[in-house]
């Protein structure tokens, strides 16, 4: 499946819920919409080319930080926030659509040189939840009804991602330590700088796209009639082709290029690391997002059920 098809699907998905809504004026109360914070941990490839001895370590992988002598890394960028809009058909199914930003960082190694990068996604997905107890405005265990209940979720979606990671710091072999003075990673923003030889050239870090099938579960609180909280843990499986260009779940990205800071000169070149079609490709099963976030929902009506009376 090519990159433009699966954008386009998810994007049909993602519009799903504002048509159902649309479609039905009287039934406002049921559209739910609201921001999402948390942390994220991405688990990928800890060898990222076949046959190779680079060496990939999560920043947050204290143990495996520590056999390599340098675990005093400042906080790993795993922070993520989002947000969601969703439609309730009843007390027991609802279809969410959201959008996450995460980062991840890692460290790399190669035969004595370490490097230090950052790269950022966002997740686009749309998920069908489903309450195990019927979801309401008030706790009446007599009536069969909660206020507050635990859920499961499932569906599919899709991150966008820089190819090329941006270097933050380096250290080893012939170079001594350093940080590199690198803009924040934004997925897709073009970059202007200096080769090694002092030409101007542009940095377009072109985009990557991984899909995955996501599945949740966690906890939601009903407060009144307008608000809610939510928290939530979201797996997700991602999926690869090994045709080129297609689907690349390595969405920590590639290291080989010129580095520049913000002043637009090259700041650093570390050689012998892999270009973004290099990366090992794993069709399913060995590229990992694990994300913990609380959500503050609001609804633009107040709520209401019509196989309950209103309270």
């Amino acid at each position: 499946m090519s990159k433009t098809k699966v954008l386009t699907m998810l994007l049909m998905l993602v519009m799903a819920p504002m048509a159902m809504c649309a479609a039905s004026a009287e039934h406002l109360d049921r559209l739910e919409f609201g921001p999402a914070v948390g942390v994220g941990f991405y688990v990928g490839n800890y060898h990222p080319v076949a046959e190779s001895n680079l060496l990939r370590i999560p920043l947050y992988d204290v143990a495996a930080l520590n056999t390599y002598e340098h675990a005093h890394m400042d906080w790993p960028g795993i922070e993520t926030f989002g947000f969601s809009v969703g439609y309730r058909f009843n007390m027991r199914w609802h279809l969410l659509a959201k959008t996450t930003r995460q980062r991840v960082a890692f460290a790399e190694y190669d035969e004595g040189t370490r490097g230090l990068y950052y790269n950022a996604m966002w997740h686009v997905d749309v998920l069908a939840e489903y309450n195990i107890l019927n979801y309401g405005n008030k706790m009446q265990p007599e009536s069969g009804m909660y206020n507050v209940v635990p859920y499961v979720g499932f569906g599919i979606g899709c991150t966008m991602y820089n190819q090329n990671a941006t270097l933050r710091a380096v250290n080893g072999g012939d170079v001594n330590e350093q940080k590199i003075n690198t803009w924040q990673p934004q997925v897709g923003k073009m970059y202007k700088g200096k080769d090694t030889q002092g030409k101007v050239v542009t940095d377009s870090n072109p985009i990557g796209v991984g899909l995955y099938i996501p599945v949740a579960f966690g906890v939601k609180w009903r407060i009144n009639d307008n608000v809610q909280l939510k928290g939530s843990f979201q797996y997700q499986l991602y999926f690869s082709n090994n045709s080129k260009g297609g689907l690349n779940s390595n969405i920590e990205g590639a290291t080989a290029a010129d580095y520049y800071d913000r002043a637009g000169s090259s700041a650093i070149n570390i050689q012998n690391r892999p270009t973004f079609e290099q990366l090992s490709k794993h069709i399913v099963g060995y590229n990992h997002d694990c994300l913990f976030s609380i959500t503050a929902i609001f609804n633009l009506e107040k709520w209401r059920e019509e196989r309950w009376a209103d309270f």
